[in-house]
């Protein structure tokens, strides 16, 4: 007979909704806070479900340029707890909203159906919370969450994809959870400007470390390229990610830039984008464009960063 246990759920420090994205941020008892987003997503199909997006770490070290969190510079890792915590806030949050009530063993009863590592941090820089919150969302006594419904979202830490792939190997069902590599610049020259950690970690071990790792029968990567206007969206920019991306079996999620503080970069026109689109279709690279969501609420890709706790004046 499957136990119950209750678990003390803090209070969100705040609530923002705006056309049904909604972000909450939950107290650490430090002073710190996460930070997490709750996306309503629709099929072609006409399936509705909603997407949760947590964060590993508060902060980031691995400073992006074009990314809100890592101009926070990193203040600290997220336990294992604060890690599963945000997805009992969100289930709490649905419930208050919708009037859903999870039942057993029904993972996706109050309308959140998956989990992406795509909030704060690099997950890959805290590795051991990572795969122990991934156990307890995954444990079949409890959240029952599949591995195939999570996606961990990395700059591209080499030591973190093997140390990740080698659980994988130990744990068949691991080979199934959804990998995402956030690239954003064809090319070394471009990419150490743009991500510090290309200069350690290139393009070329990145990409061998990316066919080594275990993936499922048919699993795709996720390939995340932000578009940034006059910096990588030119045409000669497409057919470098198109060779490079050649022999992985992935697919390219473009993602325009979304507005931040003081930033030196800019979103491309639409035509821009829709250009780059269909050159990358051209070159025989399965691409899709990333729906924003979020931006009014600084809860859209790369704007999540609590501005109060950045060392960076506001």
């Amino acid at each position: 007979m499957r136990g119950e246990v209750e678990v003390d759920v803090p209070a969100p420090t705040r609530v923002l909704e705006d056309g049904g994205v909604i972000k909450f941020c939950l107290p650490c008892g430090d002073g710190l806070e996460t930070e997490s987003v709750i996306i309503p997503m629709d099929s072609y199909r006409g399936a509705q479900w909603h997407t949760l997006c947590v964060s590993s770490q508060i902060g980031c070290r691995m400073g992006c340029t074009f990314c809100e969190t890592g101009r926070m510079g990193l203040l600290r890792n997220l336990t294992a707890a604060e890690i599963v915590m945000q997805r009992l806030a969100a289930r709490r949050l649905m419930q208050t909203r919708y009037g859903t009530a999870p039942g057993a063993y029904s993972y996706f009863a109050d309308g959140i159906q998956n989990l992406v590592f795509m909030g704060m941090g690099e997950p890959l820089d805290n590795l051991p919370n990572l795969v122990q919150a991934i156990r307890v969302l995954t444990e079949q006594n409890g959240l029952a969450l599949p591995h195939g419904q999570i996606c961990v979202s990395t700059v591209g830490r080499i030591d973190g994809l093997r140390e990740l792939a080698a659980v994988a190997r130990r744990k068949p069902l691991w080979r199934n959870l959804r990998l995402a590599v956030s690239l954003n610049a064809p090319n070394d020259e471009l990419r150490d400007q743009l991500m510090p950690i290309n200069k350690g970690m290139p393009l070329a071990a990145l990409q061998r470390e990316l066919l080594a790792f275990p993936l499922a029968p048919r699993a795709r990567l996720l390939i995340e390229y932000v578009l940034l206007r006059d910096v990588n969206d030119s045409l000669s920019h497409a057919d470098q990610i198109a060779e490079w991306c050649r022999p992985l079996p992935c697919v390219v999620n473009l993602i325009p830039y979304n507005p931040q503080r003081e930033a030196a970069y800019a979103a491309p026109s639409d035509d821009t984008i829709g250009t780059f689109l269909r050159r990358l279709r051209a070159n025989g690279i399965f691409v899709k464009r990333r729906v924003t969501q979020g931006r009014g609420l600084m809860g859209a890709c790369g704007q999540l960063g609590n501005r109060g706790l950045s060392p960076i004046p506001s």
